[in-house]
């Protein structure tokens, strides 16, 4: 039960895309998928391990399911496909909800190498994957799925045709900030607010594709300085506060966005090397931060909605 009261809350004509990406402990780069892995994908973990692994997502899930509706807030779900096949506690209660159902890929799969920015496997290879995800979350969810959030964030520009023609009409992973570039190209003058993309730059300039992104929130501290603030582990890490004070900016300006993870509300140790230059990697994990997204989200209790109703708001605009 929500026991806040509804002094704080905040209303706007503008928008706040909701969004939690579905995915377990060993679907982190660390531990599979990304080129600097343990694990070069999550099946090279269970061929390893077998089937026997430590679920950190179900009751996580169901305890954010019951946060929602007592707020009486939608949200749309990024789900890992291969999910499907593994939890079906977790993907019972998806389907009796009424959230958004969207793609986060097939296995959460790193599409680009972190340091070089060069394709981690043949571009041919991640459309059949993402095609196959696709086909996968609408047949168990009985859903059209049109939103896509690259796994890890890794966004390519090679990827937008391939996006549209498989169906998807937004996407939403690039995240802007001078701290870190997850994306194969210089990105500059990337919109605050959701856009048109081009294929070529990753921003809004003409010509631009039918692909719309919601690009993740910063906070724009100077010209040289600019902070992610979409949510995840930048949320555990700087706070309830400053996450309000980002937030309530954006929706002076329009419509924005944050996400997070159920794995990041787990009370449990998640059992992934940590290596040695990321000792905060699961900072203020569990109860702190379910805490303080239970605050976040009633501070904006009426201006939280689905990533496609973001979408659906740009478009009708346009």
């Amino acid at each position: 039960m929500i026991v806040y009261t509804n002094n704080n809350q905040m209303n706007s004509t503008h928008r706040i895309a909701l969004s939690f990406d579905i995915e377990d402990w060993y679907h982190t780069p660390m531990v599979s998928g990304s080129s600097f892995s343990q694990f070069s994908s999550s099946q090279d973990f269970f061929e390893q391990h077998g089937e026997q692994f430590r679920d950190l997502i179900t009751k996580e899930t169901e305890r954010l399911l019951g946060i929602l509706k007592d707020l009486g807030i939608s949200c749309t779900f990024f789900i890992v496909a291969e999910i499907t096949q593994r939890y079906p506690e977790l993907v019972n209660m998806l389907r009796q909800s009424e959230h958004e159902i969207a793609c986060h890929g097939l296995a959460h799969h790193s599409a680009l190498d972190s340091h070089t920015k060069r394709e981690l496997r043949p571009q041919a290879e991640w459309y059949q994957d993402l095609v196959k995800a696709k086909e996968l979350l609408e047949k168990v969810f009985q859903k059209e799925v049109t939103g896509y959030r690259a796994p890890n964030a890794y966004f390519a520009s090679w990827m937008v045709p391939l996006l549209l023609e498989a169906g998807f009409r937004y996407d939403s992973s690039v995240a802007y900030n001078t701290i870190y570039n997850k994306t194969n190209v210089t990105l500059e003058n990337i919109p605050s607010l959701p856009y048109y993309l081009n294929q070529h730059t990753l921003n809004a300039e003409p010509p631009v594709t039918e692909l719309v992104e919601l690009p993740w929130s910063r906070k724009e501290i100077s010209q040289k300085l600019v902070l992610p603030a979409g949510g995840g582990y930048f949320f555990r890490l700087l706070g309830y506060h400053y996450f309000r004070s980002v937030i309530s900016n954006d929706l002076k300006k329009g419509d924005t966005m944050f996400y997070m993870h159920p794995l990041e509300l787990t009370r449990e140790k998640i059992p992934s090397p940590i290596s040695k230059n990321r000792p905060l990697v699961w900072i203020n994990k569990g109860e702190r931060t379910e805490r303080n997204l239970i605050k976040l989200l009633h501070a904006f209790r009426q201006d939280f909605c689905t990533c496609k109703e973001v979408y659906s708001r740009f478009v009708e605009k346009k």
